[in-house]
């Protein structure tokens, strides 16, 4: 039997962008996952900014721009961050006390593959693999290529939060595409009987000219080479 909890912590505050307002609202989140897994995310305004990297040991900003009143305050949130650690055992152990026959929510994602730009042979593109509303976080993403897998070009981005609770994320594949070849991506989580799989394959293009307007084109082909023909003789002398 497994738990998961999710825990905010109570712990607010501002920081300014620049010598003026606006102000920023921040706070953090935490996850508690067993086996030992503990997400920690830092908000600003709402939004998911920057989050722990306990691998890396730092706090991890995920925004394009960065403001300058920030970089003390990433400093100091690492530590919160590892304080987060010891709190997620105690929580944890507190849920299983007070309901040991709880079973953990699962909620199984959907998924979606598509383009970033208009598929064309032989120009470079970018698959993405969506997988959405599922909890907990966790989740593998596996791509192939006719069946080969392939790692080369795949890029796994950070998980986001939903507002039912949930979460999603995307997992990218930077490729060629070409006619014949398949992709496939594939998604694995505890919530699922059995792995997800999306396949997208280059879409062979019809042709935009109509078969009327090919009969008229060759019609009217076949008429010129006609009159060409009769003048050339009509004007031909006899020997």
């Amino acid at each position: 039997m497994t738990l998961s909890a999710a825990v905010l912590i109570i712990f607010t505050g501002a920081v300014c962008s620049s010598a003026a307002p606006p102000l920023h609202d921040f706070h953090y989140i935490y996850g508690c996952y067993e086996p030992d897994e503990v997400w920690v995310d830092v908000l600003v305004d709402g939004d998911v900014a920057a989050y722990a990297d306990f691998n890396k040991e730092e706090v991890v900003w995920m925004m394009p721009h960065q403001p300058k009143s920030v970089k003390d305050f990433l400093n100091k949130s690492y530590e919160i961050a590892k304080a987060a650690l010891g709190h997620c055992h105690s929580v944890l152990g507190i849920a299983k006390r007070a309901d040991p026959g709880a079973p953990m929510r699962q909620d199984a994602p959907g998924t979606f593959i598509y383009t970033r730009y208009e598929e064309e042979e032989g120009v470079l593109n970018t698959l993405f693999c969506l997988a959405n509303h599922f909890y907990p976080p966790t989740i593998n993403f596996t791509w192939l290529r006719n069946e080969v897998p392939v790692t080369e070009g795949v890029l796994n981005l950070r998980y986001r939060h939903n507002n039912d609770g949930t979460f999603h994320r995307i997992s990218t594949l930077t490729f060629t595409p070409t006619e014949g070849d398949v992709y496939t991506c594939t998604v694995e989580h505890q919530a699922l009987s059995q792995p997800l799989t999306k396949s997208w394959e280059l879409r062979q293009r019809k042709s935009s000219v109509s078969p009327a307007v090919v009969f008229f084109c060759v019609s009217i082909v076949l008429c010129l080479m006609g009159i060409g023909a009769g003048a050339f003789f009509a004007t031909k002398q006899p020997e």
